[in-house]
Formats: structure tokens, C-alpha cells, sequence
């Protein structure tokens, strides 16, 4: 008899112990899915890269710093001109593109500006102002663009870069990094172009990243990385984590019931 006692009990601490395995889950981690730039094909030359960085260009709400210079400039065209020539890091002076796309330019009013690079837009500005000043040098520079960030970075938010040049790469930098649970191999930026905005995707588990067409960040782009697999996994098994706990307990109060049943029977 007590042998058989014996042999229910450990039947039951052996299905408990099986019940409780069942209900545990492991994954193992992938170690590449944390390396950037796996990829790397040793005939992509830094001059390949350097072509794939296009200059930049010219947007509404950029924000443009605008020199003038002559050795010819009269006292009156100086005044008139002044205030193309500040910086925003110094006299807080900059030319904004206003939603029409145009800059205010003194003397000779509203110039277009949005969708030519800086050196088509110097070249424009030298046309119309080169009548009214000999021995001309326009030179354009950005001052800052901003760049939304949004989704598994450890601090989205809109960021700010100043100067001609940023990367997809300064992005993530300058949002402090993905996440554990940020999707490396399908960044997605949205750019508009025209009158639509474009959707692009972007792998910086590759090497291939920096041949993109949006390796270079303009204004306004906005990127956005997403979640991956498991963690929306995860988050579906964390939703009804309470209803399996619970369930498991029934279970687990059943089988101690039924067990004691057995034992007072046996014992009769």
C-alpha cells in the first residue's frame, strides 16, 4: 500500500514538474541580429561611396546662410547686404525658405531656392546680383536641418544637424541607438519628393547601406524603426500572461485534489 502511495505521489510531482517545463518557453539569442554592416563586399571602394553622397538639396523651412562679397561694394549696398552675411552661430542672422520656396534676398526680392543644390542656387543668386555689383562671390551654406526619429531608438524625438552633411548613421547616433528590440534589417524612411512622399528601406545589418539613395539625410526625412518579431511576440504571450498563470493554477490545484483523492481511498 504504501508502495502505491508512494508511486501516486511521485507520478504527480513528475506531471507538475512536466506541466511546469510546458510553461516556461526559452529563445536563443542571434547574435548577428546586434552586428551592423555583416555584409561586406570588398569591391565596394570608398570612391563607390563617395559618389553615392549627392549634394544635398534645397528645401522649404531649411535654413540658409547667405554670404556676399565684392571689393567694389559701396556704404549703401553693404548696409543692403549686411544681413546675408551673419551666421546663425554668431549674430543669430539666417535666410529661411519660406513655404513658397523662395528666399528674400535684398535689392532684388524673392529668389527660388527650393529643389537646386547650393551651387545651382549660387549660381542663380550671381546671375541676378552680378548686375548690380562688380567683382561678385556668393557662397550658400546650410545651417541646420531637422530629421524625425520615431519608433525602437532609445531617444526619438525630432533632431537637429547643422551643416551640408548627415547620415542615416548620424540619425541613429544622435538618437542614442536602436533599442534591444529595434528591427535592423528594415529601417524605413520617409522622404518627400515633389508632390508624394516616398517610402525607402534601409538594412544597416549590411554593408549595402551606405549604396542607398537615402545614405544621405535631408530635411524633413523621417525615420522610423520598427519592432521586431519578438517583441510583438513577447507583448501577445505578456497579454495573456495572467490568463495562463491562472489556468495553470486550476491545473495545479486539480491535480493535488485529484492526487489527495487518491490517497484517501488508497488508505481506506
Amino acid at each position: 500500500m504504501k508502495n502505491s502511495i508512494g508511486n501516486i505521489i511521485c507520478h504527480s510531482a513528475i506531471l507538475l514538474g512536466i506541466m511546469f517545463l510546458c510553461s516556461c518557453s526559452s529563445s536563443k539569442i542571434n547574435d548577428s541580429n546586434f552586428l551592423y554592416f555583416q555584409k561586406r563586399d570588398s569591391s565596394i571602394g570608398l570612391q563607390q561611396v563617395i559618389q553615392q553622397s549627392k549634394e544635398r538639396v534645397i528645401k522649404v523651412n531649411d535654413m540658409l546662410g547667405i554670404q556676399v562679397a565684392s571689393q567694389s561694394l559701396n556704404q549703401e549696398q553693404l548696409v543692403q547686404f549686411s544681413a546675408l552675411n551673419g551666421s546663425a552661430n554668431v549674430s543669430g542672422q539666417s535666410n529661411l525658405v519660406g513655404i513658397e520656396g523662395t528666399v528674400d534676398i535684398p535689392v532684388i526680392g524673392k529668389v527660388k531656392a527650393a529643389g537646386l543644390t547650393k551651387s545651382q542656387f549660387e549660381a542663380v543668386l550671381y546671375s541676378k546680383l552680378s548686375a548690380y555689383v562688380k567683382d561678385l562671390s556668393v557662397k550658400v551654406r546650410f545651417l541646420q536641418f531637422k530629421v524625425n526619429i520615431l519608433g525602437e531608438v532609445k531617444n526619438p524625438g525630432v533632431h537637429n544637424f547643422e551643416g551640408d552633411n548627415a547620415t542615416i548613421i548620424d540619425a541613429i547616433s544622435a538618437a542614442g541607438d536602436l533599442t534591444d528590440n529595434g528591427k535592423r534589417n528594415d529601417i524605413m524612411l520617409v522622404r518627400q519628393e515633389g508632390d508624394e512622399n516616398k517610402f525607402y528601406h534601409v538594412n544597416i545589418g549590411s554593408a549595402d547601406l551606405f549604396q542607398s539613395p537615402v545614405y544621405q539625410l535631408q530635411s524633413g526625412d523621417i525615420i522610423y524603426v520598427a519592432a521586431t518579431d519578438k517583441k510583438i511576440r513577447n507583448l501577445n504571450r505578456n497579454e495573456h500572461e495572467g490568463q495562463k498563470s491562472f489556468s495553470f493554477f486550476l491545473t495545479t490545484i486539480s491535480v493535488l485534489t485529484t492526487t489527495a483523492f487518491i490517497v484517501i481511498t488508497a488508505t481506506k
